[in-house]
Order: C-alpha cells, then sequence, then structure tokens
C-alpha cells in the first residue's frame, strides 16, 4: 500500500508505502512529505524538543498548531521560525551543519 497526493488537475503524487508510515514517526512522515533529506529528519528528531509546530493563518499570524499540521517550525531559543520549505532549498549537507550550528548558538545563552 502507498499513501499518495490525488488531485484533478495534477499527477499523482507518492509520498511513502504504508511500511514506512508504520515505522517512522509523525515528524519522518511529514519531512519526507516535503522532501526532506535524512539528515534533516534525524537532526529534527533527536531535537525537536528545542522545537514547536508552527502554521501561519492570515487572521491571527503565526501560532501553534499540532505537529501533523505543520508549515512552519518555531526554534524556541531563538525565535526563529523556518519555513519548511526554506529547509528544502538547503541541497548541502555541510550548508546544513552551518545552519544548524548557527541555531545552536542560540541554544547556551538559554
Amino acid at each position: 500500500m502507498i499513501w499518495e497526493f490525488h488531485h484533478d488537475k495534477y499527477h499523482t503524487i507518492k509520498y511513502f508505502t504504508n511500511k514506512f508510515a508504520i515505522k517512522h514517526s509523525t515528524l519522518a512522515l511529514l519531512f519526507n512529505i516535503h522532501r526532506l533529506c535524512y539528515a534533516k529528519i534525524k537532526y529534527f528528531e533527536k531535537n525537536f524538543d528545542k522545537f514547536k509546530p508552527y502554521k501561519y493563518d492570515y487572521k491571527v499570524g503565526f501560532h501553534e498548531c499540532e505537529l501533523f499540521d505543520m508549515e512552519f517550525i518555531l526554534h524556541k531559543p531563538s525565535n526563529i521560525i523556518i519555513d519548511l520549505r526554506n529547509l528544502q532549498s538547503i541541497k548541502d549537507i555541510d550548508e546544513f551543519k552551518r545552519f544548524c550550528n548557527y541555531l545552536e548558538t542560540f541554544e547556551g545563552s538559554h
């Protein structure tokens, strides 16, 4: 069984198998849907206590939400809101490490 997205005007998008869904966390499933690499999944799974799931509503702005509904991630120590689409744009592992190191510089002061 395969988890897919169907829309009348677009091609079917295959996300993952049911076997993958059973074995992995909600965060891993969400990151997989957003086509984020394994390194990003592992980093955020390991450190998610430092983050909160957020989404944006034009009436109220950014606000905390359930993990499955997340569009953004708030890094609590720095108060930086990270767009999942920006995480997608990081293709180089060294750039991702620099990004993580930057976030971690805020963690020592709290």
